[in-house]
């Protein structure tokens, strides 16, 4: 069964994120770790502004569709994913916020 897992980085007043490290460099490594493991897909949003107008509560999500819930375990296990958040600091200053779940 498909599988999605979101990464979310907060907007909170003082972040730092270089989002051209994260397109041009964190995310090509995160599919060249991940895919041989069933990673199918990922696509990543901006969120400036709520819906409202006001600052949202996340700045940049990251949505990664996985073939399954078990392909996303096997991909965690493997040693490159120490790279994978090792890289975080590279391009932030932020902890990401992380889900994982099924569609209905």
């Amino acid at each position: 069964m498909p599988y999605t897992a979101i990464v979310m980085y907060p907007n909170e007043s003082d972040i730092q994120f270089d989002e051209s490290y994260y397109m041009k460099t964190h995310m090509p490594l995160v599919e060249a770790t991940w895919k041989k493991y069933g990673l199918n897909s990922w696509q990543v949003t901006k969120f400036p502004t709520a819906l409202d107008g006001s600052r949202s509560e996340y700045l940049i999500m990251a949505t990664l569709q996985w073939e399954s819930e078990e392909a996303l375990q096997a991909a965690l296990k493997d040693s490159g994913s120490a790279q994978v958040f090792g890289d975080i600091p590279n391009f932030t200053n932020k902890k990401p916020i992380t889900l994982a779940g099924s569609n209905l």
